[in-house]
């Protein structure tokens, strides 16, 4: 749920928005007990070499603002970004810490299971539940703007749960899988438990994000073959009856669920698996992209949040709700903090992924899987906006990172 400040049906742009969240106030709440936990119980907090990138990169966003053609927005940006680097450093330096890294995965798993039962209904319904007190969007097959396909002349909604869009969903259900497989391998669970991942899959599956569902099998069957020929985690897993026995329910049910969804839905996902240059979210994403490129030409760029504004003044003739970020964070990027903004950005994460490894090492199949993951979470950038400007996206990728930096 979230309060719009100013808000106006008719002129209403989403990129423009100035708002506030329930998980805004929670997380101002959490950030009150850490600030006061690093008071009372000398809490040490260390900054590495990829933070001060991340730290530079604010300010390199800050000053952006000084050249922006909307201010509001672009402050209103910076705010958020602030708000994630805020909860990177939480997670990374107080959270995984003061708590149990498993009982995490355990509350992403629950809330997935919440998520996966509303997406299943919308899937059969065709149309939302009215939970719009949690902040469901509107769905209906009359209704133009949401993520929805065509199957001989049919309309097929794609399911949202209670988040602003498919992917987004898609993206959150992906990281409950991975949480799902690290407390079922690693811990003894009762045969409920893997009724949760069933919900999970089938739901993930409905959501027919292309791009996310197949970078998960693609993960997803890399760790198989490690676990099967890659000497340290066979002799940990392959070798170890228990685990062996948890790793093949597993593999076992992922196989059946999808072979299940591809009979049911087979003109679904043959639609959803060909992808033409025609389509017009191709199109589109291309459009967006081409302009990133052309207006990030100074060193600052456009201002954080500025890009909608800026294409907006282009005259593309393009539809109100067409009138979207570029659909690449990187170069989303590039486009409103300019190019030292992007290169910090990039040197950051490139530094955390190379500390990451060289403090673990890879020593147990969980780092190279969490590794992977994150990997994933830095691809789907590529292909989409919402890691950098909707909330949930926003919430998902910082919490990730921060859960890199942190895990020992």
């Amino acid at each position: 749920m979230r309060h719009i400040f100013g808000y106006e049906a008719f002129n209403f742009i989403e990129w423009t928005a100035i708002y506030i969240y329930t998980t805004d106030i929670l997380l101002l709440i959490l950030f009150g007990f850490w600030v006061t936990q690093l008071k009372t119980k000398n809490w040490k907090f260390k900054i590495s070499r990829a933070d001060w990138f991340l730290l530079a990169f604010v300010g390199v966003a800050g000053i952006s603002i000084w050249g922006a053609m909307d201010v509001s927005t672009a402050l209103f940006g910076w705010i958020k970004l602030v708000e994630g680097t805020a909860l990177y450093f939480y997670i990374k330096g107080y959270a995984l810490k003061r708590f149990e890294l498993s009982y995490a995965f355990m509350a992403i798993v629950v809330g997935a299971v919440f998520q996966s039962v509303i997406a299943i209904v919308q899937f059969v319904t065709q149309g939302s539940l009215g939970f719009k007190f949690l902040g469901e969007s509107p769905l209906a097959p009359a209704m133009s703007g949401i993520a929805a396909f065509m199957v001989e002349g049919v309309k097929i909604i794609r399911v949202y749960g209670t988040t602003p869009h498919s992917n987004v969903l898609a993206l959150y259900l992906f990281i409950a899988l991975g949480a799902f497989y690290s407390i079922a391998i690693y811990q003894k669970r009762s045969w409920w438990w893997h009724i949760f991942h069933i919900v999970i899959l089938w739901a993930f599956l409905l959501t027919f994000s292309r791009v996310i569902i197949g970078v998960w099998f693609i993960v997803l069957c890399l760790s198989a073959f490690l676990i099967k020929f890659y000497p340290k985690f066979h002799q940990e897993f392959w070798q170890n009856p228990e685990m062996r026995r948890r790793g093949l329910n597993i593999f076992g049910t992922t196989i059946a669920v999808g072979l299940l969804f591809v009979t049911f839905y087979w003109p679904y996902v043959v639609n959803r698996s060909t992808i033409s240059s025609t389509d017009e979210a191709v199109q589109l994403r291309v459009l967006y992209n081409n302009e990133s490129l052309v207006s990030g030409h100074n060193l600052f760029g456009q201002g954080m949040g500025n890009f909608v504004p800026w294409l907006m003044t282009q005259n593309l003739h393009l539809d109100r709700g067409q009138y979207q970020p570029a659909h690449n964070i990187y170069l989303l990027i590039f486009s409103e903090i300019g190019i030292f903004g992007v290169a910090l950005f990039i040197f950051f994460l490139t530094l955390l992924l190379y500390d990451f490894y060289g403090h673990l090492g890879f020593k147990k199949l969980y780092h190279f899987s969490f590794g992977l993951i994150v990997v994933a979470l830095l691809i789907f950038g590529l292909f989409d906006h919402y890691l950098w400007t909707i909330q949930t996206g926003r919430l998902m990728f910082w919490l990730a990172l921060g859960l890199l930096a942190g895990t020992e």
